[in-house]
């Protein structure tokens, strides 16, 4: 699984495919000729081969949906993992695995992890210990698991190539929707009938003649900026919610409210340690005072002494490297902060380090430079003016490059201004190379981290004071505790805080907006608030209006706030996972997808798909217990029973305890639980029981009953 092998075979693939190409175009059209259409007929869609995009295909197969299509604009699976190349995961390693971070860090406060996302994470981590030696071979201070992109695309492509190898599911390459048709466009709930796509180069962001047609039943949009929904005229939103929309405690009034303000984006680096030096040559619009906060070294150095024409709450600034003998200990500083591999000489593995924001390197999506506005007003009237969801390719590629720049500037400054003022130079970064993995020409990942886009309207939207920590204003003072509001209609976990990265730009006063930036936090974007243990709703993932259609990765039915707590690794996955086993009920039962919130028998089938061992996968967790791993033998009946609400639990016992004897007086208090809400009275086979032994017993007693009653509605709005 050696990446430049991987890369060696896809090349040739590559040539053999245009070679082919080429020969049959001169047999049959002249080469201005508009592409022939290939026209395909399945059961589901999934736009997008995205980490969410994945999960849905791979679950749909295993709850029995024949006929799968994938269509993505790239040519790896995974996302976030591999593309974007967030190669450093911070969270779910299980209840007492502390050891990195800090102490505040939710990661500490972990589910153990389950689902798909176990599955890949445990490939990943096999391979690493057979490679590097160790499942997580990095160290970092922040976050226990890392690898090389390139490697991880190979877990997420072996997982699902059983799928494509029975036809099962298909994939379609380099590709990104043009146009969708709509049935009933007036009607009070129009169809997605079928989607069009064209080839695209994401290095230029530029399509060419559509040449793929799929007329699905049900389509899943898993894309990075929600292309189907925006294509299809379903509703949506983007950028900040003011307060009056939604309520939220910490949401800005209307008045404060830029439009095309996101949390920002990050063009990552994975550079790799040469042992000589490897400088990089000198970026475009490259200066120094871009990056004052790059390291303390920059800070002291020139830092301080800048003026900005926006006040700056904080401006950062850590260790830039180890000292000469703590190269592979786990602290902060850019060095090991998002280390991904610590060196081995006699495994011949160079030390590996992502580099993704601890130094300045986002870039925010509002008030952007001069030269941006120019080339995007070049391209369109007012393009500049617009939310980054809502550019064309074209468009955002123009910001794409400016932001590719600025993260070449952060290794710049530090092979050279840090290189140079630094008193030990062992670990300088001037001996990094950029690693070649990704096959690009700049030796950058293919697209950008993304952490906010595009938010499906749906039947439920979720809102921040739904799971904000209620124990004190910020997360220092959180407590262990299930959120105010547990979604009846939950369908996996999660727990984060609201994580806002600097949404603001602020440029020196005496040059403007032709001068040197930096990111700032703006009031309410920060990472100081803290959700509980909540759950997510299946109505979050339904468009209000639209039918034969769901969301994925982080087109969904959240607030702004509460995207920036539902955006990493393990979330986008069980979204995936989520929406593919929705899709698979709706389409075997031949129902709308919003029906499966009226009927409950139904919407259980979803629920047992994802807490299962289908096809040998691993169950995932749908209540948000703390202690409860995936191969407990009562992980199934412990989560299934709460999740239906048939036991409850108090607010602050987030633990289970599964194998702890089970005292008389809970047990009686659970079959009076059960009793009531299924009419059936548990008898138990004998005495001296486990929590979770009882937990077994009275799942297989009722879990075949008709007892599944319709919600409540408190009002006629309430979705």
């Amino acid at each position: 699984m050696e990446y430049n092998n991987v890369n060696n075979a896809r090349t040739y693939l590559s040539i053999v495919f245009i070679v082919c190409t080429l020969a049959f175009a001169e047999s049959t059209a002249s080469a201005n000729a508009p592409a022939a259409l290939q026209k395909h007929e399945c059961e589901l869609l999934i736009v997008g081969a995205t980490e969410s995009g994945w999960a849905a295909a791979i679950q749909a197969a295993r709850m029995g949906v024949n006929s799968i299509i994938i269509v993505h604009d790239g040519e790896w699976y995974g996302g976030q993992y591999t593309e974007q190349s967030l190669a450093c995961v911070d969270e779910d390693k299980g209840v007492g695995k502390v050891g990195w971070g800090v102490d505040w860090h939710p990661m500490k406060r972990s589910f153990h992890r389950s689902g798909l996302f176990k599955e890949v994470m445990d490939r990943i981590e096999t391979f690493n210990e057979k490679k590097y030696g160790a499942g997580m071979p990095g160290l970092p201070y922040h976050g226990p698991s890392t690898f090389h992109p390139a490697e991880a695309e190979q877990a997420f492509r072996e997982l699902i190539q059983p799928y494509v190898d029975s036809k099962q599911i298909q994939v379609i390459w380099n590709h990104a929707p043009v146009a969708v048709e709509v049935m009933g466009k007036d009607s009070s709930h129009p169809r997605i009938r079928q989607v069009t796509f064209a080839p695209v180069d994401l290095q230029t962001g530029k399509t060419e003649s559509p040449d793929v047609r799929v007329n699905a039943r049900l389509t899943i949009d898993a894309s990075d900026w929600g292309d189907v929904i925006q294509l299809a005229g379903v509703e949506y939103e983007c950028g900040p919610d003011p307060q009056s929309r939604y309520g939220e405690p910490s949401a800005p009034p209307e008045d404060e409210i830029s439009h095309n303000e996101m949390n920002p984006i990050t063009w990552a680096m994975i550079v790799e340690d040469t042992h000589k030096p490897s400088p990089i040559e000198r970026p475009e619009n490259f200066d120094d005072r871009n990056y004052p906060r790059a390291t303390g070294l920059s800070m002291n150095g020139f830092g301080k002494g800048l003026e900005w024409d926006r006040p700056i709450r904080s401006y950062g600034g850590i260790l830039h490297w180890p000292a000469k003998n703590d190269g592979n200990k786990r602290m902060l500083s850019v060095y090991s902060v998002r280390r991904i591999v610590v060196g081995n000489k006699e495994l011949g593995t160079p030390t590996a380090i992502l580099l993704n924001y601890m130094n300045g390197q986002d870039y925010p999506l509002e008030r952007l430079p001069a030269r941006v506005v120019a080339a995007l007003e070049e391209i369109e009237a007012g393009a500049s003016q617009k939310n980054i969801v809502e550019m064309t390719r074209e468009e955002r590629q123009v910001i794409f490059d400016d932001a590719k720049q600025h993260s070449l500037g952060v290794l710049f400054h530090m092979q050279n201004y840090v290189h140079e003022h630094a008193a030990d130079q062992t670990h300088t970064f001037r001996n990094f190379r950029l690693s070649p993995e990704f096959g690009t020409p700049d030796n950058l990942p293919p697209k950008p981290y993304i952490r906010e886009g595009l938010r499906l309207k749906a039947m439920y939207m979720m809102r921040e004071q739904d799971g904000r920590n209620r124990d004190g204003f910020e997360k220092t003072a959180a407590k262990e505790r299930f959120s105010e509001v547990l979604y009846p209609d939950g369908l996996f976990p999660w727990q984060f805080h609201y994580d806002f990265h600097r949404t603001g730009r602020t440029y020196l006063k005496k040059e403007g907006d032709d001068g040197p930036w930096i990111d700032f936090e703006k009031p309410g974007r920060h990472t100081r608030f803290v959700s509980d243990r909540s759950v997510f709703p299946l109505r979050s993932l339904i468009p209000i209006r639209f039918d034969g259609l769901l969301g994925a990765q982080g087109n969904v039915g959240f607030s702004s706030i509460v995207s920036a707590a539902i955006r990493l690794h393990d979330q986008r996955i069980h979204i995936g996972q989520a929406a593919g086993a929705a899709a698979a009920v709706s389409l075997q039962h031949e129902i709308e997808l919003r029906q499966l919130i009226e009927q409950r028998t139904l919407f259980e089938e979803i629920r047992a798909g994802l807490c299962s061992s289908l096809d040998g996968g691993i169950p995932l967790l749908i209540w948000p217990f703390r202690d409860l791993p995936a191969d407990h033998p009562a992980f199934t009946a412990i989560n299934r029973l709460h999740a239906a609400q048939l036991l409850s639990t108090e607010a602050t016992e987030v633990d289970f305890r599964p194998d702890d004897p089970a005292k008389q007086a809970w047990i009686q208090k659970g079959i009076e639980q059960i009793y009531r809400s299924s009419q059936h009275r548990i008898s138990l086979p004998k005495q001296n029981l486990t929590r979770g032994e009882f937990a077994s017993e009275a799942w297989n007693q009722v879990k075949d009953l008709s007892m599944w009653k319709s919600w409540p509605h408190w009002d006629a709005h309430d979705t």
